[in-house]
């Protein structure tokens, strides 16, 4: 079986931890966005989602570059929902015994279809659009097969223009734009990674100038995001446009994801250990967000792994707002790695766990097959 690269998958880790990242600042300072002034730690918040909100962009162009290139498998669809299925079920039943989750909500009606439905119901956002994202690959795969370069640039730009250019400049939401929380995004960002393998880079033909669209870009949403906060907090009409910078179907977020993508695809990890520990962890990434974006614990983990921190945790304080950072901007920094890499690498032990309890049982189903 061909090996997967290892600059690609190094991306992939890279990604699921800049989501933890922005998901650690929504429990902390991204609540304080509005009101207060444009403290020192906001701008230090903003800037800091300025980089990391390419993450999703970047997860699906992976995606979208690998699978255009292969046949569609029935077996990565069942894997997909079963390792979702895996936590969304077995997850309120553990609290429920540790008493962390009442009873009476961890088997309600309600709870326990929304779990063995989690791609119906929308249980995780990103698993009900990525499912989708997987099931239309084949019609994706056909169109990059038999559209040439002009007509799918076509095809592209006329997406783009209805998925992402037109939202980008409109004060006033529309009726149709989920901000990219949405398979619809999800298949434009797999045509681009499917025409990425299929015709190139374009200009982006070295490390260097993928590096510098990243940067600019990632430089770009915060200027506009320094800007509009404080205009938003003015004018409360203009508070939607304010978030647009941090939406995924905003320009510059794709053109930052597409900059690091191409950065990354420059990078060659020579074989040998580092490779090998690079391709045991990527498995492990989806996971990562399966356990801590899972409904019963996306609310909770903040509190435990504050918690676990002992006095680092008293630079958080519970206000009728929520929690908010009482600390300086270094002291959060620091706060902020400790424990989003903490979360990051309980949540993938758990899931090479699980891995190799998967792949036990298929062990043991394929030998009962055979005898």
């Amino acid at each position: 079986m061909k090996k997967r690269q290892a600059n690609f998958e190094l991306l992939r880790i890279i990604a699921m931890y800049m989501v933890v990242v922005m998901h650690y600042l929504n429990h902390t300072v991204d609540s304080m966005f509005f009101g207060g002034g444009l403290s020192g730690l906001r701008t230090a918040a903003i800037l800091l989602d300025s980089l990391c909100i390419v993450a999703v962009n970047v997860y699906v162009l992976i995606s979208g570059y690998f699978l255009s290139a292969a046949p569609f498998s029935w077996r990565r669809v069942v894997r997909l929902i079963a390792q979702t299925l895996f936590y969304t079920v077995l997850i309120p039943l553990l609290l429920a015994a540790f008493g962390v989750l009442p009873a009476s909500e961890a088997f309600s009606v309600y709870h326990i279809w929304n779990s063995i439905f989690p791609v119906q119901s929308g249980h995780y956002w990103f698993v009900t659009a990525y499912a989708v994202m997987v099931l239309f690959s084949p019609v994706l795969n056909a169109a990059l097969e038999k559209l040439d370069q002009k007509e799918l640039r076509w095809v592209l730009a006329a997406l783009l223009l209805f998925f992402c250019i037109g939202k980008s400049l409109s004060p006033i939401q529309f009726s149709t734009d989920r901000y990219g929380y949405d398979f619809g995004w999800f298949l434009v960002l797999y045509l681009i990674g499917g025409c990425l393998r299929k015709y190139g880079f374009g200009f982006m033909t070295t490390a260097a100038k993928g590096w510098t669209v990243y940067l600019i870009s990632a430089a770009g949403i915060a200027a506009l995001e320094l800007c509009l906060v404080g205009i938003g907090e003015r004018i409360e009409g203009l508070r939607y446009f304010a978030s647009v910078p941090f939406h995924y179907n905003f320009l510059l977020c794709l053109t930052g994801a597409l900059g690091l993508f191409c950065a990354f695809s420059h990078i060659r990890i020579k074989e040998g250990r580092a490779a090998a520990i690079v391709r045991w962890i990527s498995p492990a990434m989806l996971g990562v967000y399966l356990i801590h974006e899972q409904a019963d614990v996306a609310g909770r983990w903040f509190g435990w792994v504050n918690g676990l921190t002992g006095r680092l945790g008293s630079a958080f304080a519970q206000t009728m707002e929520g929690t908010v950072c009482v600390t300086s901007v270094p002291r959060y920094l620091l706060l902020l790695f400790l424990q989003v890499t903490l979360v990051f690498a309980v949540c993938a032990a758990l899931d090479l766990l699980r891995g190799r309890l998967f792949a036990a049982l298929g062990g043991l189903c394929r030998n009962r097959r055979r005898t």
